[in-house]
């Protein structure tokens, strides 16, 4: 069974794609035993694939689909109404080009490294605000995640077009 970390890992697998698991754990802030099982875990749903000299590599087709359309179901956004944090959803820097949200209604990480007031939603992994300031595009496709997992039916579909085009940008 997939768990949330999972997602974190296969997104990072798709931006960082000859980097080790002592670099992932160390960006994502899990252990390297963590990062082998969520890669075990990918493989095995069939969202990744192991080459033996290049390592894992994200199966593009699959995972998009799972993005899109599984991991809104799979893994529900855990909220608490008021929060202050890190921007996520399309809010975030690069996310989207029309985050005309009002304040009061923005998606955050609850993080002291934010303080931006808004709805707080549990991250993926609980290095995500971390993460944000030292991978700006692992952050954007984590906040675009968010959006997916949360947002109304305008910002999903900004959000599906935006994850594809990652996708597309991946595969030169």
């Amino acid at each position: 069974m997939l768990k949330p970390v999972d997602v974190a890992v296969m997104l990072y697998l798709l931006v960082h794609q000859r980097e080790s698991f002592a670099q992932m754990s160390a960006m994502l802030g899990i252990s390297k035993s963590t990062a082998h099982d969520a890669v075990v875990r990918l493989e095995r749903a069939g969202l990744v694939h192991r080459l033996a000299q290049a390592g894992p590599r994200v199966a593009q087709g699959p995972a998009l689909e799972f993005l899109l359309f599984g991991v809104p179901y799979a893994f529900a956004p855990e909220t608490v109404p008021r929060a202050r944090g890190v921007l996520t959803g399309l809010a975030a820097p690069g996310a989207s080009v029309d985050a005309e949200t009002p304040e009061g209604l923005l998606m955050v990480w609850p993080s002291r490294l934010g303080n931006i007031p808004g709805i707080g939603i549990k991250p993926l992994v609980p290095a995500a605000p971390d993460t944000a300031l030292r991978d700006p595009v692992l952050y954007r496709l984590l906040a675009l995640v968010d959006a997916l997992r949360m947002g109304d039916v305008r910002e999903r579909e900004y959000a599906r077009r935006a994850m594809r085009a990652a996708f597309d940008g991946a595969r030169t």
